[in-house]
């Protein structure tokens, strides 16, 4: 489900390259790192989403080239363990664009809370915030902040590619910060939404939209269950109010090019493609360290 809130990333044209060699093909990659899980405890902060890179590129990729395919997992969950601070997701990696995995969700103000392409949200005592990657080039924002007082002790959710994790209050979780939508690859699915913070109140929701695709809802330990970030979104886990914060959703790579070039995988990708606009809109959502793309 798409909210209001989700930021569009339109994608431009670059420059073409002059000169000899092998005539190059414009091509536009979106590396989505994994998302992070949710702390665990007493109320925690929420995952944040793994960093994003995208960008179009006119004069680097050519055909009979092997290029680097890396899809990075989600920060897995906790299974009952309380009082510990969210796993990072791991990194994404295309062609030596390697987007970071998300920050993990925070517990109380001892037990840190983790830094990444986008920063978890911290538990109920507070700052320090996790950090997202400023850049240039941006890969995600920071999360949001844990509430010290209660009846709620809110705590933050976790920051999304689009935008930062809002600060839990008193009474209720934050949401997690918005993902982006890749507006050129014609697909609805936001990538790298913050998880929302946890809280024995109202919680935060996934993304601030309570989506199913992204960021994971917070959890109060009791009558509302914690979730997961999505499949191949990114999405950093909900934290809870008690144990196993959700865990991170896996990462994912889009990559856009004209429907006269081909691709070819080595053994390990899992990949699927369709057209829009005249290209090939391929999705690899499965794709280890030695794992490569040839064009042809």
């Amino acid at each position: 489900m798409i909210g209001a809130n989700v930021s569009a990333f339109s994608i431009g044209k670059a420059v073409g390259r002059g000169g000899g060699g092998p005539a190059p093909f414009s091509l536009t990659y979106a590396v989505q790192a994994g998302g992070a899980s949710g702390g665990s405890g007493a109320t925690v902060g929420g995952g944040g989403g793994g960093g994003l890179l995208t960008a179009t590129d006119s004069s680097t990729y050519v055909k009979n080239t092997a290029y680097s395919v890396t899809v990075g997992a989600g920060g897995s969950g906790f299974g009952g363990t309380v009082n510990s601070r969210g796993n990072n997701g791991s990194n994404s990696t295309f062609a030596g664009h390697t987007s970071t995995g998300g920050g993990g969700g925070g517990y109380g103000g001892s037990y840190g809370v983790g830094s990444g392409g986008c920063g978890g949200g911290t538990g109920y005592y507070g700052a320090p915030v996790g950090t997202g990657i400023a850049g240039p080039p941006r890969q995600g924002y920071n999360g949001g902040n844990g509430s010290p007082t209660g009846p709620g002790y809110g705590a933050g959710g976790g920051g999304g590619t689009a935008s930062a994790g809002v600060n839990g209050t008193s009474s209720d979780g934050g949401n997690g910060g918005a993902g982006t939508q890749i507006s050129a690859s014609g697909l609805t699915q936001k990538y790298g939404e913050g998880g929302g913070g946890g809280s024995y109140g109202p919680v935060g929701l996934g993304g601030g939209n309570n989506s199913t695709g992204g960021g994971g809802n917070g959890g109060n330990g009791t009558s509302v269950v914690v979730q997961a970030g999505g499949t191949n979104s990114g999405g950093g886990g909900g934290g809870n109010a008690g144990p196993d914060g959700g865990a991170g959703g896996s990462g994912i790579i889009l990559l856009i090019y004209p429907t006269s070039v081909t691709a070819t995988f080595s053994a390990g990708v899992t990949s699927s493609s369709s057209t829009h606009s005249g290209n090939t809109v391929t999705q690899i959502t499965a794709a280890g360290a030695s794992d490569t793309v040839t064009f042809g």
